[in-house]
């Protein structure tokens, strides 16, 4: 996902200055980081990555162990290594060497987040909600926290953590605080949703996942999320409208427009169903029906962005 390649490229940036051969373990890495990272949308998977790009990973690994193996007492050393092996996936070699820096020296705030993020990658989310705690905690009231990465990857993963333990109502105050500090967190955004939702705020996690797909316009996810946030707090017709961008999601665009129309007959001044609908026609090549869609869209909320993007690129394509 995103949310793990970003966090990775924060370690990166974070310790290029520790030493030379640090600095070269941690080159290769931004190396293969940069051919995660980029393309912009919310869902980056590792396994691909890392199919794709096996030698490079090999050689960084090589490097970071042959640097633990030259200096196996340094703890900045060993720490890297933990991050790479966190990097790719590795999280019980992560845990491993995270702890026996940990155990050395308890007040490395490094260590506290590899093995709280190790933890809540591999399916042990009780086991990180201590170090990501006590590295939230550490932190939080910093004078810049918007400016913190590693931080706002903390808290991330600690509310996710609550998440998965089934206790929405603790995932809540972390994920608010992230959405807080970055505003462009869609990953964010998404789970401080399904945590309102897990409390019966569904309309706070309508908002939240429509502010969600509002940076990734092909969040699947976040529409489904969103369905089951309208149908619980009684809005089933809206409901629809979710239902109907999920199918444009999945590219099932005939499905997405009836939908989206059936929506729109219950909600006719809710301006996001016929930016949808405008999306969806466009994508059938209909571009006449697009266009009606996206000037009903504008004409309902001219900020509507989607909307007014899409009726400039229709009505060029139009007039060729």
């Amino acid at each position: 996902m995103q949310k793990i390649s970003s966090f990775f490229n924060s370690f990166m940036e974070r310790y290029l200055s520790s030493n030379k051969q640090i600095q070269r373990i941690i080159l290769f890495a931004l190396i293969a980081l940069v051919l995660v990272v980029g393309s912009f949308a919310g869902y980056y998977y590792f396994d691909r990555f890392y199919s794709n790009q096996q030698p490079i990973s090999e050689r960084t690994l090589a490097e970071a162990e042959q640097a633990v193996q030259a200096d196996p007492e340094n703890l900045q050393t060993r720490l890297v290594l933990a991050e790479t092996y966190l990097l790719y996936g590795r999280y019980s070699d992560a845990l491993n060497n995270a702890n026996q820096v940990f155990t050395k020296d308890p007040k490395i705030e490094r260590a506290w987040l590899v093995i709280g993020v190790a933890n809540a990658l591999s399916g042990n989310p009780s086991s990180a909600i201590t170090p990501l705690t006590n590295y939230v905690n550490a932190y939080k009231d910093e004078e810049m926290p918007g400016m913190d990465k590693y931080l706002q990857e903390a808290a991330y993963y600690l509310g996710d953590s609550y998440l998965q333990m089934g206790q929405p109502e603790n995932a809540i105050l972390p994920l608010e605080q992230v959405v807080g500090w970055s505003q462009l967190d869609a990953d964010a955004m998404y789970k401080l949703g399904l945590a309102y939702s897990g409390v019966g705020r569904y309309e706070d996690a309508v908002n939240m996942f429509a502010e969600a797909v509002n940076f990734v316009p092909n969040f699947s996810e976040a529409y489904q999320a969103m369905a089951v946030a309208y149908d619980a707090g009684g809005k089933s017709d809206l409901g629809d409208y979710a239902r109907g961008m999920l199918a444009y999601s999945q590219k099932d665009y005939p499905a997405a427009i009836e939908l989206l129309i059936k929506a729109g007959g219950k909600y006719p001044g809710y301006a996001p169903i016929f930016a949808g609908l405008g999306l969806s026609y466009e994508a059938t090549g209909d571009l006449q029906n697009a266009k009606t869609s996206f000037e009903t869209a504008v004409s309902i909320d001219r900020d509507n962005f989607t909307a007014a993007r899409g009726l400039e690129r229709v009505s060029a394509l139009m007039n060729k």
